[in-house]
């Protein structure tokens, strides 16, 4: 019953699943001891190659202090070291006259007046990592069933410690690694939306050089295309989530970036219809740039001064779980069914949608009417 509870014991330590294994083997080897009557425990580790066996910690149950062996070298004991592959327990009752000990003998049992002795082979992930050895001292015992079954439970709590550790040790890495690539996804977003403000105040230049209003149009519509791709990288860097954005938040800043440029001297009442939508960053980019075409054709070509209603442009974002649907509509002019694949960037939107694998629809009846469906 004293076997149980102390693998009870060390099984609820927190040293076990913290993944201390310095201060936890220091519990499992004394309480071995304890629990066993012996006193010597110690463990030890296989470096890489399986050629050395370096020792972890030993304790002396006489002194009550923990210190380490010296490494012992496959090169000094080859037949120890392939007896420890290939069994389960190396069993000694008589330490002395045990064959598989006869080259420990000289150099490491008679040193340390051991005269009966377990090694239990540590294994982690179907391979032997290393080995717990009990050893009593210049008293012969007889191991028996229920002591040989605790020294096996012994090297698992053992095991299991170093692997909690390789874990730690892992997530912690990883985390580093996750941390590096905040950074420098950060830097890059940062750079990307540093270099898209450049090419923009270059627009800019080249449109107010323009001499004639339709290059100086060229200008205007280029820099619009670009503004939504920046808007983009402003909203990666405002929320610092490099994977994806709220294009909720995206649109109606476009809309009404768009709205202040385009209705100087004309009405248009914008109403925003908005669902939050998480959309990541290779859809957002064309996305985006499909909204501002749209937008764009609508501000440009809908409304005219002399419309006797109230000009109005609405836009609906909706989120129906596995179907995003975005819409646009406005109450303008609208255009021939005939000529829809003429001018006006019809070919661009429809080409971004192949690239999200959406779906657009034109509806000319009343205004324009313009529905992109797509699954994120």
């Amino acid at each position: 019953m004293n076997y149980l509870n102390t693998i009870e014991k060390l099984s609820k330590s927190t040293g076990l699943h913290q993944g201390d294994v310095l201060q936890y083997l220091k519990e499992v080897l004394q309480s071995s001891s304890e629990t066993l009557g012996c006193e010597r425990t110690n463990a030890w580790l296989f470096n890489e190659g399986q050629t050395i066996l370096e020792s972890l910690l030993s304790y002396n149950g006489e002194l009550n202090s923990f210190k380490k062996e010296p490494s012992i070298n496959q090169i000094d004991v080859p037949n120890y070291f392939e007896f420890l592959k290939k069994n389960e327990l190396i069993i000694a009752n008589d330490a002395l006259t045990e064959k598989m000990n006869e080259e420990l003998v000289e150099s490491y049992i008679i040193p340390n007046q051991i005269s009966s002795m377990i090694d239990v082979p540590i294994r982690s992930g179907g391979e032997m990592i290393g080995v717990v050895c009990f050893e009593h001292v210049d008293n012969k015992v007889e191991w028996t069933e229920y002591e040989k079954n605790f020294t096996l439970s012994i090297a698992q709590l053992i095991s299991l410690s170093i692997e909690t550790d390789k874990k730690n040790k892992y997530r912690t890495e990883l985390e580093k690694m996750l941390v590096q690539k905040e950074v420098l996804l950060k830097e890059i977003n940062h750079r990307v939306k540093n270099n898209l403000s450049v090419i923009l105040s270059l627009l800019n230049l080249q449109y107010y050089k323009s001499k004639d209003d339709y290059h100086s149009s060229l200008f205007s519509d280029l820099k619009e295309k670009i503004y939504s791709i920046s808007a983009v990288q402003n909203q990666l860097h405002s929320s610092e989530n490099y994977k994806e954005i709220n294009f909720s938040s995206y649109i109606n800043e476009l809309a009404r970036n768009l709205h202040n440029s385009y209705c100087q001297d004309i009405a248009v009442e914008l109403s925003l219809a908005l669902e939050d939508v998480l959309v990541p960053l290779d859809v957002a980019i064309p996305l985006g740039l499909i909204s501002n075409e749209v937008l764009t054709n609508s501000f440009k070509y809908a409304f005219s001064r002399d419309n006797e209603t109230k000009n109005q442009l609405n836009i609906v974002l909706k989120n129906f779980r596995k179907e995003i649907e975005l819409r646009f509509q406005d109450n303008g002019i609208g255009y021939n069914k005939e000529t829809i694949k003429k001018g006006m960037g019809i070919e661009l939107i429809e080409d971004l949608v192949q690239q999200i694998d959406g779906a657009v629809e034109f509806n000319t009846a009343l205004g324009v009417e313009v529905i992109i469906r797509f699954n994120c």
